[in-house]
């Protein structure tokens, strides 16, 4: 039975009937912000503002059925870009430490697997969100619209296909299936040779690129875990064949970015970039 509060090796003890968030469908829920375990910071009114859903995964690190869950989850954040689309995964934990969430991914099989962003809740502000909206159990997830509207407090049962189940909280047609760091979207112009380096990087990183035809007001974006610009740059133009430009990345700090390539309002190149 879901929404018991379970310890891996432990007998179930329950602390709540029902297992959802205090705020019903169709109300606006409150902001929060949060730091992940790679140390990004996460505020949900930015991504609402971008125009983006949110689904929030509440789970605690000793939480047997959000083990058991949690590929289902990062699958589905990666069938949707990774936090690169049209919705955000983000997973907020109640009461561990950094280190006792990586052991929950570790043991979930995720922590290779490029797991979706989570907060733990003593260290990464994941304690105040549970008591902000009062999550009665685990796992408990919810999704949330662009105008901060919540479309379901409890999606449950996850049934035989928990992707299916996460998605059908969702209105038809607002997610849209993408991959993880999508490049080449003009592969007549950019080549899959196009990279970041170095990645991680500190305080330069390199972009290098093999151009078929030549592309002329290049603009580099770059976007914090939050979504917002930190970088905007143009190039007047790269040549047809090798090309490296540098990228000054000394004022940003430790965490995870998206550098992307733009010419004539094409998106022709995008990578995750960490910085350490």
């Amino acid at each position: 039975m879901k929404k018991l509060y379970l310890f891996l090796l432990a007998v179930a003890t329950t602390f709540g009937s029902t297992a959802q968030v205090n705020f019903s469908i169709g109300s606006t829920v409150p902001d929060f912000t949060v730091t992940d375990l790679e140390g990004v910071e996460h505020n949900l009114y930015d991504y609402t503002a971008a125009g983006k859903y949110v689904l929030v995964d509440f789970y605690a690190y000793w939480c047997g059925p959000c083990m058991q869950y949690a590929p289902f989850v990062n699958d589905f954040y990666h069938k949707y870009g990774c936090n690169e689309g049209s919705v955000i995964v983000i997973g907020v934990e109640y009461e561990g430490t950094i280190e006792q969430c990586h052991g929950f991914e570790e043991s979930a099989g995720i922590n290779n697997a490029n797991p979706f962003p989570v907060c733990s809740g003593l260290e990464g502000g994941g304690a105040a969100v549970h008591a902000a909206y009062g999550a009665s159990a685990f796992p408990t997830y919810i999704a949330v619209t662009s105008e901060n509207v919540l479309l379901d407090n409890d999606i449950w049962p996850m049934g035989t296909d928990p992707v299916a189940t996460l998605e059908s909280a969702f209105p038809d047609g607002s997610l849209v299936e993408m991959e993880c760091g999508a490049v080449a979207v003009n592969e007549s112009e950019v080549t899959s040779s196009f990279n970041l380096s170095p990645n991680p990087a500190n305080a330069v990183a390199f972009i290098n690129a093999n151009v078929v035809n030549e592309m002329s007001k290049v603009n580099v974006l770059v976007y914090d875990g939050t979504g917002k610009l930190v970088i905007n740059e143009q190039w007047n133009n790269l040549n047809g064949g090798s090309n490296r430009f540098q990228l000054n990345t000394s004022l940003l700090g430790v965490g995870l970015y998206t550098v992307q390539l733009v010419n004539e309002n094409t998106t022709v190149y995008s990578e995750r970039l960490v910085i350490q």
